[in-house]
């Protein structure tokens, strides 16, 4: 099953998520080539997705794409699969060589340590799901999905939340202890292709 969008087709996407998900795949990607990118989780629809509305600049990862490379938009959570136990990553953006997941936490609030302790905590229990989910799924189709392309994970806060950088560098550093290297970001921006 192909589905003419190289990105898919050499990981066999669609193949993997063919049963036992709330939507077609082809109903969940979505495909872009703009030099300059955001995405959000859609309050509204609760959906992950490209939006060109400079309002929603305080609550979106900015993917600055250098070579104006097609980058696809996986809508992963309420999308994808509804209600998955443990939770599950908002989406991904990826590419030929590259795969990051994403989760949203623009609408957490971090007044105490234990508040941002939290927030993280809950972000990253939903990255690891999703790695094991992807992983899991890819090898039913005969796809090593560590070795095919460079995965990455991403945490997104809205601007206002009072992030401590020497916490984001524990669980970073931890997070690829426990995930076979796979690296957690925090940043707001993301360089594409470069």
């Amino acid at each position: 099953m192909s589905v003419n969008q190289p990105a898919i087709d050499r990981l066999r996407l669609d193949e993997a998520f063919s049963i036992g998900v709330s939507r077609p795949f082809n109903d969940c990607w979505y495909v872009r080539m703009d030099s300059t990118l955001m995405v959000i989780d859609d309050d509204e629809t609760k959906v992950s997705r490209f939006s060109d509305d400079e309002s929603d600049d305080p609550r979106s990862l900015q993917i600055r794409n250098y070579h104006n490379c097609a980058i696809v938009l996986l809508a992963i959570d309420n999308r994808l699969f509804r209600n998955h136990q443990g939770g599950i990553a908002d989406c991904a953006i990826f590419d030929e060589e590259s795969f990051l997941f994403i989760e949203f936490k623009t609408n957490a609030y971090g007044n105490s340590r234990e508040q941002k302790h939290a927030t993280y905590e809950k972000a990253i229990g939903q990255l690891e799901e999703t790695l094991r989910l992807f992983r899991s799924r890819l090898s039913g189709v005969k796809i090593n999905f560590d070795e095919q392309v460079s995965i990455g994970c991403h945490i997104v806060v809205a601007q206002s939340f009072p992030r401590v950088k020497a916490m984001e560098q524990e669980y970073s550093l931890s997070f690829a202890d426990n995930n076979g290297g796979v690296g957690l970001r925090f940043d707001r921006k993301v360089y594409w292709g470069h």
